[in-house]
């Protein structure tokens, strides 16, 4: 090589530069070999360029494509069955013999529901009957022979005084006032306001005008003549006052209605005195001679809150409407 500024064939290698040794000129080094044929040495780079690019853009062989995608495939295919059973499995229909033992649960269950449906309805309508419509008992004595006799089935209604006051000669079924646990039927001959005599088993009522007059006896037991005597019985109104005197309560008439424990009973007790707080009606049973009624209780009276209906009928061992 030499060099074209000077004509000296002398270089120093300075890494990639060629520094001419007499003037100082740069070249850049190519990478041939000045004691070797430049011809040979193109030839040589040349092919050694042509193998380096064959080796990075050379596409690999078909034959190699084609083995790698079926590769590919084969794994696809081999995958998707699976998934395939996956999804059949879970979209799979049931048995038939589950089907048909679920069906067979579930027609049992139907079937138990529809058998208690109406039970259950019954239930809740006697229920409601019981509590707000009718009032059912069996008579245990022989009070109100001969009108019902013992061990006959009633029904009350509870609807009956609503809207109207109880009417003398009723037969009701109300609370004990002795004993308010035990359910008593008995008939009304005693109104608010009246005076109750009984005379050798007759009773006379005389009314709060003053008018005195037998009550019906009809329906009195006549196996045996009625007997005794008792009275007379004051009734009090509602709101009438009352007073006592440590033992005994007086009406407004002076008339005594009862112990001490008539205050506490039928009275409301309003800036130290005793009011009569409602209704009270004085009854006696049809079998006049043996019935424990308003003539020997302690507490006297019933209060109207405390009849629990009419009696309408009595249905065993035979019906009979009152």
């Amino acid at each position: 090589m030499i060099c074209k500024k000077c004509g000296c064939d002398t270089f120093i290698n300075d890494g990639e530069m060629l520094i001419c040794a007499q003037c100082g000129a740069v070249s850049v080094d190519i990478g041939i070999d000045l004691n070797e044929s430049v011809t040979n040495q193109l030839n040589q780079i040349e092919t050694e360029t042509g193998n380096a690019t064959e080796e990075i853009q050379a596409p690999p062989p078909i034959e190699e494509v084609i083995a790698e995608q079926q590769a590919a495939e084969a794994e696809a295919e081999a995958k998707e069955p699976e998934s395939e059973a996956a999804a059949e499995q879970k979209n799979e229909p049931e048995p038939e013999d589950d089907k048909s033992k679920k069906s067979q649960k579930k027609n049992k269950k139907k079937e138990i529901f529809e058998f208690c449906l109406p039970i259950i309805i019954a239930a809740i309508l006697a229920a409601i009957i019981k509590m707000f419509i009718l009032a059912n008992a069996v008579v245990p004595t022989g009070s109100m022979i001969p009108t019902i006799n013992e061990q006959d089935r009633i029904i009350a209604s509870r609807l009956s005084y609503l809207s109207n006051d109880p009417e003398r000669y009723d037969i009701i079924m109300f609370n004990y006032p002795d004993n308010e646990d035990t359910k008593f039927v008995k008939r009304i001959l005693g109104l608010p306001g009246e005076v109750i005599n009984v005379i050798d088993g007759k009773v006379y009522i005389t009314d709060s005008n003053g008018k005195r007059f037998a009550a019906e006896d009809s329906f009195v037991n006549t196996n045996e003549p009625p007997r005794g005597t008792s009275g007379p019985f004051y009734i009090p109104k509602q709101g009438e006052e009352i007073t006592t005197d440590g033992s005994y309560c007086y009406a407004e008439n002076g008339m005594n209605v009862g112990s001490t424990s008539f205050l506490s009973k039928y009275c409301e007790e309003e800036n130290g005195k005793y009011y009569v707080e409602e209704n009270l009606y004085f009854c006696i049973g049809d079998n006049i001679n043996i019935s424990m009624d308003s003539r020997s209780w302690t507490n006297k009276y019933v209060a109207e809150s405390k009849i629990l209906g009419k009696v309408i009928f009595k249905y065993y061992p035979k019906f009979e409407k009152f």
